[in-house]
């Protein structure tokens, strides 16, 4: 079923020319607040699309940011004042293709 519409914009075209994916891990004693977290994430205008993932990383989030010191402040707000953050891997996209290609 359709589950919505929606308007995909290319980041680079409004500026931001770096895309990223943030693995967080929560602390084992913060599983239980994953959905909170996830609901503060989904605010920030960098996240364009959250991923649930299984251990030892809780979740991911794709972000675009405009270099590599806006992705880093981004990392450094999300993650570092939340205590209940264990810890975060970030990996850079040099490329992203939506969808499958036809065969």
């Amino acid at each position: 079923m359709i589950r919505g519409f929606y308007a995909d914009i290319d980041p680079a075209s409004i500026g931001l020319t770096l895309q990223a994916m943030i693995s967080v891990s929560l602390q084992s004693n913060a599983r239980g607040k994953i959905r909170n977290f996830i609901q503060q994430i989904r605010r920030k205008p960098q996240v364009m699309d959250v991923y649930f993932l299984p251990e030892p990383t809780t979740s991911s989030f794709h972000v675009a940011a405009r270099d590599t010191d806006d992705l880093r402040s981004f990392v450094w707000r999300t993650s570092m004042p939340d205590a209940d953050v264990a810890g975060t891997q970030t990996s850079l996209i040099f490329e992203h293709l939506r969808g499958a290609s036809p065969l």
